[in-house]
C-alpha cells in the first residue's frame, strides 16, 4: 500500500517559487529520513526545476502554476513538481538551472530523475533520492552456507525433499532475499536494494516490488522473482530479478511461481509479463521469442559459481514479452527501415497488429519528449509522445547533456501509432542510432519501437550468450547496424 504524500502544496503566480520549494522539500525530505545533507541536495535539485518551471515555462510569470508533493516510496524521498506551462528541456545547457540539474545527476545528488509531457495535464518532473540503505551485506556478507545436494541424474524439483512451496514474499523475506543474492553474484549484483535488506523490505511493503521466494523447509530462500510495479493501473508489468542459490541449480526452481504469478496477473488486471534477461548466461532466459537486444543495458556484473560470466564491458540484456491474457488488436506504423525485422518480432510473439501507411510530420510541429534518467544502471530512456519536425536537434540535445551527466547509453522509444515514426526512425539512424527492438503496449497500451545510442560504448559480441536462435538473428540484425554506425 502506497504511502499519501507528507507534503502537497500549490503555487501560484509571481514569486520566489524555487525558494520556497527548496525550503519545503528540505524540511520534508529531512523528515522522511534523508541526512541533513542529503536532503539539502534533493532541495537544491527541486528548486532548480521550480524556477524553470516558473521562468521559462509560461509566458508570463504571473501565470504560473505549481504542485509539489513530497512524500515516501519504498525506501525512496520522492518528489513531484507539476505544471500546466510549455513544455521545457531542463538538460539544455541554456535554459535556467540546467547546470544544476545535471551535476544532480554526475554528483549522486539524486538517484532518479524522470520528465515527463503529459499534454494538456502539463509537466511532471520527478526527483527521487534514495534513503540511508541500512545494513549492506556487501560490507557485512553472510555467512556460509551448507553443503549442496548431490545433483539429480534428471533434475527435477521433485528430486529435493527440502525444499518447500513457492509463496509469494513479506518485508520479513527481505534478510532472506538478500542473502540469496550474495550467494548468487556475491557483489556484483546491479540492484543495490538486493544486498540492503531494509530498503528492500520497504519495497516490498508498498508494493512497489511483488516477490515470489521459494524457501527450503528450514525456511532459507533458495529461489525468487519478481515483478516491479511502476504504475498502479498497469497492464504490462516488468518481470525479473531472478535468481536460483548456487546449490539448487538444475532442479527447474524458476518455473515454482508460475502459476502463482497466474493467479496474481488474473487478479491485478496484468495483460502481459515483460522482461529483461541477462546474457552473461542463458539460464534466466526463456524458450519464448526475445523482442529486443539492449546492448550496454546494465553495468558488469559476474555470476558466482558460472564460468565464464566475468566482464569488463557493460552488460547487454534481452527483452520478452509473455501475454498473460488474450492482448487486444492493434494498428501500427512501422519504421520502414526496420519493418522486416519488427513484422517477424510479431509473428514470433503472436500478436495481431494492422500495418497503416507512414507520413512525414506536418510543418510546424514541435516533438514532445519526455527523459527518465537511471543514474545508478547508467542508462537513460527517451520517450517521444509527439514527433515533430524538430525531433533531431531535441534528440542531439539530450543525448549531448545526457552524456555529460556521465551516462553510458541513451535509449529511444517511438509511439508506432504516429505516421511519422518512420520518418523518425531514418533521422535517429542518421544521427547514430541503431534498432533494439519492439516494446508491445508500453506506450499506455500502444507499441514502441526502440532506438539504442551507445556513442563510443565497448560492445564484446563474444560475452553475449544467447539461448534461442530467434534471440541470435536479433542480436546479428542489431550488432550490423552496429557495424555500420558512423
Amino acid at each position: 500500500m502506497r504511502r499519501p504524500p507528507l507534503v502537497s502544496m500549490r503555487l501560484h503566480g509571481a514569486g520566489h517559487h524555487g525558494r520556497i520549494v527548496a525550503a519545503t522539500v528540505e524540511a520534508a525530505a529531512a523528515d522522511l529520513g534523508l541526512t541533513t545533507p542529503q536532503a539539502a541536495q534533493l532541495a537544491t535539485a527541486a528548486g532548480a526545476v521550480a524556477r524553470a518551471v516558473h521562468l521559462r515555462g509560461f509566458a508570463d510569470p504571473a501565470d504560473a502554476a505549481l504542485h509539489v508533493t513530497v512524500g515516501r516510496h519504498g525506501h525512496r524521498v520522492v518528489v513531484h513538481v507539476d505544471d500546466t506551462g510549455l513544455p521545457f528541456d531542463w538538460r539544455d545547457a541554456e535554459d535556467l538551472d540546467g547546470a544544476v540539474l545535471q551535476r544532480a545527476v554526475t554528483d549522486g545528488w539524486v538517484d532518479e530523475i524522470h520528465h515527463r509531457w503529459r499534454g494538456r495535464d502539463g509537466n511532471r518532473t520527478v526527483l527521487a533520492r534514495h534513503l540511508d540503505p541500512g545494513r549492506d551485506l556487501r560490507l557485512d556478507p553472510p555467512a556460509t552456507t551448507s553443503e549442496p545436494p548431490e545433483p539429480a541424474d534428471q533434475p527435477s524439483i521433485a528430486d529435493l525433499d527440502d525444499v518447500a512451496d513457492t509463496r509469494l514474499a513479506t518485508p520479513d523475506d527481505a534478510d532472506g532475499i538478500c542473502r540469496l543474492t550474495w550467494r548468487t553474484y556475491e557483489a556484483t549484483y546491479q540492484h543495490d536494494e538486493y544486498y540492503q535488506p531494509d530498503r528492500l523490505a520497504a519495497m516490498l511493503a508498498d508494493g512497489t516490488q511483488v516477490s515470489f521466494v521459494t524457501p527450503t523447509t528450514d525456511g532459507e530462500i533458495i529461489g525468487h522473482s519478481a515483478i516491479l510495479v511502476t504504475e498502479p493501473d498497469a497492464v504490462v508489468v516488468e518481470a525479473g530479478r531472478a535468481m536460483v542459490d548456487p546449490r539448487y541449480r538444475g532442479h527447474h526452481l524458476m518455473s515454482r511461481p508460475s502459476e502463482l504469478r497466474k493467479t496474481w496477473f488474473a487478479e491485478h488486471g496484468i495483460l502481459a509479463l515483460a522482461g529483461a534477461a541477462v546474457t552473461a548466461h542463458t539460464r534466466s532466459q526463456r524458450d519464448a521469442p526475445v523482442c529486443s537486444v539492449l546492448l550496454g543495458f546494465l553495468p558488469p556484473i559476474e555470476f558466482a559459481g558460472i564460468d565464464g560470466t566475468a566482464s569488463t564491458v557493460r552488460e547487454a540484456v534481452v527483452g520478452g514479452f509473455i501475454p498473460m491474457a488474450p492482448i487486444p488488436p492493434q494498428e501500427v506504423v512501422l519504421p520502414e527501415r526496420d519493418a522486416e525485422v519488427v513484422r517477424g518480432i510479431y509473428a514470433d510473439v503472436h500478436l495481431d497488429r494492422t500495418e497503416r501507411p507512414p507520413a512525414d510530420p506536418a510543418s510546424g510541429t514541435l516533438s514532445q519528449l519526455d527523459v527518465s534518467v537511471r543514474a545508478d544502471l547508467g542508462h537513460a530512456v527517451v520517450t517521444a509522445h509527439a514527433i515533430g519536425v524538430d525531433l533531431p536537434d531535441e534528440l542531439a540535445r539530450r543525448v549531448d547533456a545526457i552524456r555529460a551527466a556521465d551516462i553510458a547509453v541513451t535509449y529511444l522509444d517511438l509511439p508506432m501509432d504516429d505516421p511519422a515514426v518512420s520518418w523518425a526512425a531514418d533521422r535517429a539512424a542518421e544521427a547514430g542510432w541503431i534498432f533494439a527492438g519492439v516494446l508491445p503496449l508500453e506506450h499506455h497500451g500502444v507499441d514502441v519501437v526502440r532506438y539504442q545510442h551507445l556513442g563510443d560504448l565497448a560492445v564484446d559480441p563474444d560475452a553475449i550468450h544467447l539461448r534461442a536462435d530467434q534471440a541470435r538473428a536479433l542480436l546479428a540484425y542489431v550488432l550490423a547496424q552496429r557495424g555500420a554506425t558512423p
